[in-house]
């Protein structure tokens, strides 16, 4: 019987390539999307589940006032250790630095090997490998890291800085970080190769951070600052809920934090490990709403795909009837009926996931920006959750292409197929109800993908083109070697160097940018008539220079004068405001609790510190030039000059840094990554929007071809009677037309709703045009049109003669 069925399905096919085609087309590209889709969430859903326990793994992180932070004040790390219960490890993790220069002494005959830019070197304690195991092959996690001084390398790091030497034979050898840290190698672990956001190759002990001239700048006894890169995990002892440890760490801040904090009251709570790598509030590397918007195409896809199917095998029920009505005659069974169409649907769905497969490099290229590294497609072969998938998504597609279909199809009655009364039956309006409606479902889901192309990247333009409040063109910045233990005035030197070259405009040393993606939060407080004011503020810092650089004007007072600590501060607008000065000249002479009492001397204009998304913040700048770490540097406008002055910026850098890489980057270009998202998101959309189209209309071209086809006499009589091609093309494109209309009518106040919500996240945005509605309908119906007209001027400019011959 299934032979059967094969033989049937196959001649079926044959007669109807076409429609096979479009079938095989539609599918394929839903079916290859939806696997790629798969393995992009399954991938990012799997990050960090290797831990034992790891539903019992936490970080504490803490939210302010219109901020959060993956990081919590230095001192919170002891006081937890020494106040809490219920908690069975606990790991402090504070990232050493960027780029950090490592030397490893080769005696006194010899030249010192030196290792540039090293990553993935933290200080933590022994509860971090009770947290996250490695596995061990010198030395052991109890006492590795418990004196002062103590490394832990991984295998592969280890390789690097001692290629001839086993790993079981480097405890006791020295690695020296920063030209000042000197430590001595007490364990090798094996590197970590599961899926983590939490791989580091080299360990020192924490106790080094307190024994040095490093506990200042890690501000050991500062519960006013927080920092991303220094963070706490801790794995809760089993049966103890999370409310419970919450609860212990707001006692914490309430007893310790609050008083050394001028008030502020923030919020310090557990994050779950899982949640960590889909949170991009707290620095996730992967953004929830991207995985669901990728879900949400797949089945879009392959709705269309779907939508397709059905609408061309109802549309050729009338062709398939006799054959229906003889097999019924005949003796067949209903349920055998349907075991025939569904057998077609089984195979054509698996000849597409065939298609779909080799389709599978171009859907990588497509979805490049979304793929993490080593997604290939050899690796996606070689996983066996894709084969389940591919399995799966063939057996569901099937039923769901395939049940309507057959149903409609095995209801025909045997009488009325012979009598030729099929075509004229309530079931075929029935069916032509169905594939009005499908076809205005199809074009809805691409109207809506249109819309939101237009508006999102118009968005991005708004987002570029915005004026940020300061300079962002001509501006290069490059991170200086600082040794925070003992600073040195080579970043000095340095400057007064660019400060002499003829194409710089400007040269400030300082910290961040105006922007950046990230924040930099501080606490200050203004009590002054009656008025006791704590904020957490943004905040700035640097020398004289910064304002010039960034062609930031002040709207009151004067410029902080040069020192190497904060003695003056600058306040923004938004900051005045928030203190009671509507008038920003009024604030200039008040004073501020900020480390003590320091003067207002001058109010900048607001500016942008991070993306269109987040609103103008309260901030203060301060002098702190000696703990700077960012040259910003001001070219001239004459961009023909850049290339030689960035040249001789080298070669100033090398004559302070002669060991160490330059690299730098243009403020503008870097800014630019602040809406990578987005970008992804038009490339995204842009791409599901043609897809969608074309979908939509190779669904539409099969229908039109079918409708001509069974119209083909009646255009012939027409055209005989005198009916114009311009009459005829008009006469079969009118009721696609209402349909493409009625779609755009459901589409627009979808969209608009959803884009709406869209632009909501952001503070600043461009407004919700009427006219790109207009212009996107436009283009969809002129589009579809243009498909139906074709393929109905070709109806129209048949012979007559030809048509109604055999009448």
């Amino acid at each position: 019987m299934f032979k059967h069925y094969l033989k049937t399905a196959f001649r079926h096919f044959s007669r109807h390539k076409l429609t096979a085609a479009i079938n095989v087309l539609g599918l394929s590209v839903g079916i290859s999307a939806a696997l790629v889709i798969f393995i992009i969430v399954k991938y990012d859903y799997s990050f960090d589940k290797y831990q034992p326990d790891n539903d019992r793994i936490y970080r504490v992180v803490t939210d302010g006032d219109g901020w959060k932070n993956s990081g919590v004040p230095v001192p919170f790390v002891q006081a937890f250790k020494q106040n809490s219960g219920g908690v069975s490890a606990i790991a402090p993790i504070f990232d050493y630095g960027w780029n950090t220069p490592v030397s490893i002494p080769e005696g006194s005959n010899k030249v010192d090997k030196l290792f540039k830019n090293q990553q993935g070197i933290v200080f933590t304690d022994a509860g971090y490998f009770d947290i996250f195991p490695y596995t061990w092959i010198a030395g052991n996690a109890s006492s590795a890291l418990k004196q002062p001084y103590g490394l832990v390398l991984s295998d592969e790091r280890a390789k690097l800085y001692f290629p001839d030497v086993a790993p079981e034979h480097l405890v006791g050898r020295t690695v020296i970080f920063n030209d000042t840290v000197k430590t001595t190698i007490t364990g090798i672990v094996a590197a970590n190769k599961a899926l983590s956001d939490f791989k580091y190759d080299a360990f020192v002990s924490l106790s080094t951070v307190y024994n040095t001239g490093l506990k200042t700048y890690y501000q050991t006894d500062v519960w006013g600052s927080t920092n991303s890169s220094n963070q706490i995990f801790v794995k809760l002892a089993p049966n103890v809920s999370e409310a419970r440890i919450n609860k212990q760490i707001a006692n914490i801040f309430d007893r310790f934090g609050e008083k050394n904090n001028n008030g502020i009251k923030t919020i310090h709570r557990l994050q779950a490990l899982s949640n960590i790598h889909t949170n991009p509030s707290y620095d996730g590397q992967v953004n929830p709403e991207t995985l669901r918007n990728l879900t949400i195409l797949a089945i879009f896809l392959l709705a269309l795909g779907a939508i397709n199917f059905v609408n061309l095998s109802t549309a050729q029920a009338s062709e398939r009837a006799k054959d229906i009505g003889i097999r019924k005659t005949l003796g067949s069974l209903k349920t055998q009926l349907i075991a025939q169409f569904l057998t077609e649907t089984f195979l054509l769905t698996t000849f597409t996931a065939i298609v779909s497969l080799a389709l599978l490099p171009l859907l990588l290229m497509v979805f490049g920006s979304f793929i993490p590294e080593g997604l290939t497609a050899v690796y996606i072969l070689r996983e066996p959750m894709v084969w389940v998938f591919l399995l799966l998504l063939i057996i569901t597609v099937s039923l769901i292409a395939g049940l309507y279909p057959a149903f409609v199809l095995t209801r025909f009655k045997p009488v009325s197929v012979l009598k030729n009364t099929v075509v004229s039956s309530s079931g075929a309006s029935r069916s032509s109800w169905l594939r009005s409606t499908l076809i205005v479902s199809q074009f809805v889901i691409a109207q809506v993908f249109v819309i939101a192309v237009m508006v999102v990247n118009k968005q991005v333009q708004f987002a570029m083109q915005k004026d940020m409040g300061f300079r962002k063109n001509a501006v290069i910045n490059f991170i200086i070697p600082r040794n925070f233990a003992k600073p040195d005035d080579k970043g000095f030197i340095l400057k007064n160097k660019l400060n002499a070259l003829p194409g710089v405009e400007a040269v400030s040393l300082g910290n961040q940018t105006p922007a950046f993606a990230g924040s930099m939060e501080t606490s200050i407080s203004y009590k002054e008539k009656g008025k006791d004011v704590t904020l957490s503020v943004a905040s700035r810092n640097g020398d004289t220079s910064y304002l010039k650089v960034y062609q930031i004007p002040l709207i009151a007072g004067r410029n902080i004068v040069a020192s190497d600590t904060a003695n003056e501060l600058l306040i923004n607008e938004t900051l005045a405001k928030q203190l009671g000065f509507m008038q920003p000249a009024k604030a200039v002479g008040h004073t501020l609790d900020f480390g003590g009492p320091k003067p207002i001397v001058g109010v900048m204009r607001d500016f942008n510190q991070a993306s269109v998304r987040r609103a103008v913040a309260p901030l203060v700048y301060f002098a702190a030039p000696k703990f700077g770490y960012v040259m910003h540097i001001a070219l001239v406008a004459d961009h023909t000059t850049w290339q030689k002055t960035i040249a001789q910026i080298q070669s100033a850098w090398k004559g302070v840094y002669p060991d160490v890489d330059f690299e730098y980057h243009f403020l503008d270009e870097k800014m630019e990554n602040f809406y990578q998202n987005e970008r992804q998101l038009s490339s995204l959309l842009t791409w599901s929007a043609g897809v969608s189209i074309l979908i939509s209309c190779l669904g539409m071209l099969g229908l039109v071809i079918f409708m001509t086809n069974k119209r083909v006499k009646e255009i012939g009589i027409r055209r005989v009677l005198g009916a114009t091609i311009t009459e005829i093309v008009t006469l079969l494109s009118a009721d696609f037309a209402k349909l493409l209309l009625l779609a755009f009518a459901i589409a627009a106040p979808i969209a608009w709703w959803q884009m709406n919500k869209w632009l909501q996240s952001f503070a600043y945005h461009a407004p919700l045009s009427w006219w790109l509605f207009l212009l996107s309908g436009l283009l969809m119906v002129t589009i579809a049109l243009i498909i139906v007209g074709l393929r109905a001027g070709k109806a129209a400019l048949a012979n007559p003669v030809q048509s109604l011959r055999t009448d």
